[in-house]
């Protein structure tokens, strides 16, 4: 058996050793492959390039600054006021009558000077009143003349009755018509009260400006009749126009009102039409706040609005209800530091430039602010240097480079001059 077994297949099983013999040849490649690569990556990093290393740039933002010195400065306190008459009448007729004479100067927009007439209504019944009133004094008078006649005659009749024996008084005093005395002495002075007053009529049958006066508004004409109370004009004053003013009240305390007689208020520029300049002065502080925007109220004195005194070339006049601008001079402040508005920031900080040039951020207080500048009194000293670029993300301590050298600072805000 065993024998035809092999028989069978002499030459026993030729498919293993090629198998085994592709295997060992994989093996061999792969090997090569790693050996390969790790001499490559050998080579590589023994020859690799030489990176110079430097070290990270230091990042230092470019700024401008300036100096910062102590000055002594003029606030101005700009607002906005409203032109009002500072003396105005309604021109009323004190009698009745019919107007026969208007002054040529009685129009709208007319001016005439004090004492000179506007109005004459007619007089004649004011005159027939007087000599009316007049004939009554005189009979008044005449009826005097002949109780004391008859007061007379009464006391020698007295006297060749009674003598010296004593009578009542009130008995005595008929007798004497002592009454009758004391009823004409009245009618005499009622007659003369009421000459007074017909002769008071006929004076205000003319009516005359009060003071140098412009004519607002005219409600009559020639032959026009009028009654007594009736409103024939408005008039104001040409002498002096008002300002009125609504400012907040925390800038109150750096304007100056007048206490005394001896005294004057802040100086005012008044600035109207094609930028025309006046000058005037805060005269009055008004109790009340404004109803809109519970602001504070001042008057301010403008003299001769119109130019009427002027000597030399005429300025457009002021106009009755003209909106103007204002320019307050404020206090003067002494040893303070004046800084551009954008150089505050986040409404109470500043940035400065420390001795190390690194960045200082520094609270102050303000005292003064408008669309141009700041005032600050305390937080700073003398040379020190004020960022007034901006920076994009601004960090205490951070280096900072310095666009030039250093320049004072100059005062931006518009200055009054001292007052002399």
């Amino acid at each position: 058996m065993a024998r035809h077994e092999n028989d069978e297949n002499p030459q026993g099983n030729p498919g293993k050793p090629k198998k085994l013999g592709r295997n060992i040849l994989r093996l061999i490649i792969s090997l090569v492959l790693i050996a390969a690569g790790i001499a490559g990556a050998r080579f590589l990093i023994a020859n690799k390039p030489t990176v110079n290393k430097r070290p990270p740039a230091k990042m230092e933002p470019l700024v401008s600054t300036v100096t910062l010195q102590p000055g002594n400065y003029t606030l101005n306190i700009p607002a906005m006021g409203n032109v009002i008459p500072a003396r105005e009448i309604s021109l009323e007729a004190q009698v009745a009558g019919e107007v026969i004479y208007l002054n040529p100067e009685f129009t709208e927009g007319g001016m005439l000077a004090a004492g000179a007439k506007i109005v004459q209504m007619n007089p004649k019944d004011y005159e027939l009143a007087i000599m009316e009133k007049q004939r009554a004094l005189s009979d008044a008078e005449y009826s005097l003349k002949l109780e004391l006649g008859h007061q007379d005659v009464a006391r020698k009749e007295w006297d060749l009755l009674y003598g010296d024996q004593k009578i009542n008084e009130a008995e005595s005093e008929l007798a004497l018509r002592k009454p009758h005395l004391e009823k004409v002495q009245v009618e005499i002075e009622a007659a003369k009260a009421e000459l007074e007053q017909a002769k008071i009529n006929l004076e205000r049958t003319a009516l005359a400006a009060p003071f140098n006066v412009l004519v607002l508004n005219k409600y009559v004409d020639l032959g026009s009749q009028v009654s007594a109370q009736e409103r024939l004009a408005d008039l104001v004053g040409t002498d002096v126009f008002w300002v009125q003013v609504p400012l907040p009240i925390e800038r109150l305390q750096w304007i100056q009102f007048p206490n005394g007689r001896n005294e004057t208020g802040s100086r005012v520029k008044i600035i109207y039409r094609e930028d025309t300049v006046r000058e005037g002065r805060v005269i009055r502080l008004l109790p009340d706040l404004s109803k809109e925007g519970r602001m504070a109220r001042l008057l301010i004195e403008v003299n001769d609005p119109l130019d009427l005194q002027a000597k030399e070339k005429k300025r457009p006049m002021l106009l009755i209800g003209e909106y103007v601008r204002v320019l307050i001079e404020g206090e003067h402040l002494r040893d303070i530091y004046q800084i551009p508005r954008p150089a505050l920031h986040n409404d109470s900080e500043v940035w400065i430039v420390d001795e190390d040039n690194r960045l200082a951020i520094r609270p102050v207080k303000t005292i003064w602010r408008d669309e141009e500048s700041v005032i600050v009194q305390d937080g700073f000293k003398p040379g020190e240097r004020l960022v007034v670029s901006g920076l994009a993300a601004p960090v205490a301590g951070m280096p900072l480079k310095i666009e030039q050298p250093d320049t004072p600072r100059q005062e931006t805000g518009q200055k009054l001059q001292e007052s002399k």
